[in-house]
């Protein structure tokens, strides 16, 4: 996920960059008509210049790090020969957070809910 979310800064970056290319001179020359526009854009645009060069190692930093490997199974591959068969079908809508907490928490969790509404239903009548 990591390495996906880098890749995409990193086009994003790249994107920026050919705008500031191509276009930037055009938009901040259209601006001229009000001189306060004008600054406004030219301190915004230096200010996602220096963001974006900021960005960049971070981007590739992630990119060296979390390469995924070659010859690995996908994600969702696995998930699905790790996890154990027995889990109820209604689990694999759940988020991702929420299929990581453990047999033994989940079980603790239900305990728990079912004497939380005991107690509700003993104060209720």
């Amino acid at each position: 996920m990591l390495f996906r979310r880098a890749r995409s800064g990193l086009v994003l970056i790249a994107v920026f960059w050919l705008w500031m290319l191509f276009g930037a001179a055009d938009f901040v020359a259209a601006l001229f008509g009000s001189p306060i526009h004008a600054a406004l854009a030219v301190c915004l645009l230096g200010a996602l210049t220096l963001v974006s060069l900021l960005f960049l190692p971070i981007c590739v930093a992630y990119l060296v790090l979390h390469k995924p490997q070659a010859g690995s199974q996908t994600a969702s591959q696995a998930r699905s020969t790790a996890a154990p068969q027995s889990r109820p079908a209604q689990e694999d809508g759940l988020a991702p957070v929420i299929r990581m907490i453990p047999g033994r928490a989940a079980a603790r969790g239900a305990e728990l809910t079912g004497r939380a509404a005991a107690k509700w239903r003993d104060l209720a009548s």
